[in-house]
């Protein structure tokens, strides 16, 4: 059973998903500062042109960077300018800005502003992005563009034209709170938490909220959730620099400034010479397969990841592993792309930064 629960807590809402009772992916949306998605008028205050990008003055005091390369119009000190936030803020830096406007939907992005169509790069297999590609021009709205999404190969038409007409009805809000006299204002401040997690997950079997929410899908309210589900007691374990796997063997986990290293090893798992060692390895591996995916998910890593697998004989059994890492990453919502092992036998992956990394 899968299982989506959020808590509200001072610094924002804390969403966590459950596969039984096991954590499988944790964050923790901030509810102030402007967020990603979140589309507004700006003005522009400066150009940099040795940085080939302007400084664009947002409302709730912020000043945004608008590189030209996101831009649609040449930038000139003083004029507002329609901005969406593609990162939000962090450390020193303010809002990273785009005027490619996108709105995200579980199976589509509306792009309002473009007339181009798009396939998911997640969407591996040849056959499937053709299928999609034709099925974004037959939908694909006059003057707007599409890109299909992951989710979208198991989403039927019908299911499809409905999330684009609500995509269609809330660019048409925005234009109209756009449409005012010039000024510093927000027009749309993005989906909410449980929106993004809802649509990010997919199908959930369960919903449980700290409170009673009356715009929500059908969920209980349950006012500790967390606590009920030892959420925070397994996020504590799964960000450890040392996480055990079930059978005996553990992983080291090293974040360092230009990467992730993570080293799996037999720990009290034992097993003889020959078959039986490399049976135990690669039972080894797949349970590090599986909790790195894990780990990866709930501490928010993001960059370069290298992983330091048990060395096994057999290359049947690296190929076992590299099929089900795979496969395992493909559940996560946020992009991973897996490049092999490495002359050293060292597995490299990179999954995309969100900024909502939780862990050491």
């Amino acid at each position: 059973m899968r299982t989506l629960m959020m808590e509200h807590r001072p610094e924002g809402a804390a969403l966590a998903l459950l596969e039984g009772r096991e954590l499988m992916d944790w964050r923790l949306v901030p509810e102030q500062g402007l967020q990603a998605e979140t589309v507004l008028v700006g003005r522009v205050r400066q150009n940099a042109r040795g940085m080939a990008a302007a400084f664009v003055n947002l409302p709730e005091g912020q000043v945004g960077f608008l590189p030209e390369s996101e831009a649609k119009q040449p930038l000139r000190p003083g004029d507002f300018v329609l901005v969406q936030v593609k990162k939000p803020a962090t450390g020193t830096k303010g809002p990273y800005l785009t005027q490619e406007i996108s709105l995200a939907g579980r199976g589509l992005i509306l792009l309002p502003l473009s007339t181009s169509i798009g396939v998911s790069s997640r969407v591996e297999d040849e056959g499937d992005r053709e299928a999609l590609k034709a099925l974004a021009l037959r939908l694909k709205p006059d003057s707007m563009g599409l890109i299909m999404r992951q989710a979208a190969r198991e989403t039927g038409e019908a299911a499809l034209v409905e999330e684009l007409s609500r995509l269609q009805a809330r660019w048409q809000t925005i234009q109209r709170a756009a449409e005012a006299p010039n000024g510093l204002r927000l027009l749309w401040r993005g989906r909410s938490a449980l929106e993004q997690a809802l649509e990010d997950f997919g199908a959930i079997d369960r919903l449980i909220l700290d409170r009673e929410d009356p715009e929500a899908p059908a969920h209980e309210a349950l006012e500790h959730p967390f606590a009920a589900f030892a959420v925070e007691e397994q996020r504590e374990r799964l960000c450890r620099r040392q996480v055990w796997l079930p059978s005996g063997g553990f992983l080291v986990v090293d974040p360092c400034e230009a990467l992730t290293a993570i080293d799996v090893n037999t720990g009290k798992s034992t097993g003889k010479k020959g078959a039986d060692k490399e049976q135990l390895f690669l039972r080894t591996n797949l349970e590090a397969a599986a909790m790195i995916a894990r780990i990866l998910r709930v501490r928010g890593t993001g960059g370069i990841v290298i992983i330091d697998f048990i060395d096994m004989e057999e290359e049947t059994s690296r190929q076992q592993i590299l099929d089900r890492f795979r496969a395992l990453l493909r559940e996560d919502p946020v992009k991973c792309v897996v490049h092999g092992f490495t002359s050293l036998g060292l597995l490299e992956m990179t999954r995309k930064k969100t900024g909502r990394g939780t862990g050491p």
